[in-house]
């Protein structure tokens, strides 16, 4: 008979006492459930066992080291349904997943085509490097920060300040503009959120963008809201090939997946509440031989281009009382009594001491009030708070939540 999650999760919080509950669920859903992956994924020896804390922080290594099937890495979890529902069509995509719209065809084809040989041949992209429960892990996509000017203002990204970056080519500044008028168009027929660009027109500051190969992916997560702000609105401009771009609600996180495949010249625009209500992933691709040669770009093959075009509403940076590191804006999610909360919690995570990875957690942490400069409070009850409309769970709880003023 089939454990239960919940069952799964006493077992693995018995293995690992010292990690978060919410953060070994997550990592269980990562692995599809399997309890012999999270183990594994998590540093436990083949018999089941936790390895000693020393042994597992040595040196820097891919994710996919750390799970026996190299696959697992979010491509497929948990969820309501044995499978994602596949989204095809504009309405298709905009009626389920409510903060979302998708264009196609949005810029001219030799645009595009330019746009998408000057990134690809782009030798400055790298891969990321990010923590998971202690391990210094780089991912399997590579990435770069483009900005449109040689001297901006201080920058950070993930807790680091930016300073290795591309400064926009013609290609991508046109591709700003045309994108700038297709975003401001869709938000004239949307009612605004109270938290987002208060601008009469949204403009990018920057550009990230994503390079997949073709075993390349991008695990679950939300875009951290620290410079974006809260009810940041994301455009997303997807070239070469067309790769599965996977969606779900951040809560429960059992819920049901949603798989969509943007096509090249396609722009799909989080639009403000996506950050804070969904998660979102790019799985592996299927094995060479279920590719078809007819789906393959012709000049990217099996490669794809993501260009994530950003407004950063919150330039200056919120250092930590406790350590001065930077902190990172969020919002709170897993209780429902709390959830729609903001906050920010400092950055700094893990540091290397003595050769090895040891945890340094620092407990940096104040509720976040968008009204105040810096937008801090120690009063909980004065903290910025959001709900979806829809989410009726905390309401079923508190009977009342306060609503942030538009």
């Amino acid at each position: 008979m089939s454990r239960t999650t919940d069952e799964k999760l006493v077992e693995l919080r018995q293995l690992f006492p010292d990690y978060d509950s919410a953060g070994l669920l997550d990592v269980l859903v990562s692995c599809d459930g399997s309890l012999k992956r999270t183990k594994l994924l998590l540093g436990a020896t083949s018999e089941g066992e936790p390895e000693p804390r020393t042994k597992r922080f040595k040196s820097q290594q891919t994710l996919s080291r750390f799970v026996k099937d190299t696959r697992v890495a979010a491509t497929t979890v948990m969820s309501r349904s044995s499978k994602p529902i596949a989204l095809h069509t504009k309405v298709e995509i905009e009626t389920a997943l409510k903060y979302c719209t998708y264009h196609t065809n949005v810029l001219p084809e030799d645009l595009a085509e330019r746009l998408l040989q000057v990134t690809l041949n782009d030798p400055h992209y790298k891969a990321t490097e990010f923590w998971l429960f202690g391990k210094k892990c780089t991912s399997n996509h590579l990435s770069r920060i483009f900005l449109p000017t040689t001297r901006p203002d201080a920058l950070y990204y993930n807790g680091k300040q930016v300073t290795d970056y591309g400064v926009y080519c013609d290609e991508m500044m046109v591709t700003q503009v045309l994108i700038e008028d297709i975003v401001n168009e869709a938000l004239s027929q949307r009612v605004r959120l109270p938290f987002q660009t208060k601008s009469d027109r949204w403009q990018a500051q920057a550009a990230l963008s994503n390079k997949y190969e073709r075993d390349s992916n991008l695990d679950w997560h939300s875009d951290r809201l620290t410079n974006i702000g809260p009810h940041p609105i994301i455009a997303s401009l997807s070239l070469g090939f067309s790769r599965e771009f996977r969606v779900r609600k951040t809560y429960p996180s059992d819920s049901q997946i949603y798989s969509i495949k943007p096509q090249h010249n396609s722009l799909l625009i989080m639009h403000a509440g996506f950050q804070e209500e969904y998660k979102h992933c790019v799985p592996l691709l299927p094995t060479r031989s279920r590719i078809s040669t007819e789906d393959l770009h012709p000049t990217a093959g099996a490669r794809r281009i993501n260009i994530t075009y950003r407004n950063y509403l919150i330039k200056d940076a919120i250092f930590c009382k406790l350590c001065g590191a930077p902190m990172d804006l969020r919002r709170m999610f897993k209780d429902p009594e709390k959830r729609g909360k903001y906050f920010y919690q400092c950055s700094k995570s893990y540091t290397e001491q003595n050769g090895f990875n040891e945890g340094n957690e620092c407990k940096g942490f104040s509720y976040a009030n968008f009204d105040n400069d810096p937008p801090l409070t120690d009063n909980e009850d004065h903290c910025s708070s959001w709900l979806d409309e829809d989410d009726i769970e905390p309401r079923a709880h508190s009977g009342t939540v306060r609503q942030a003023e538009a």
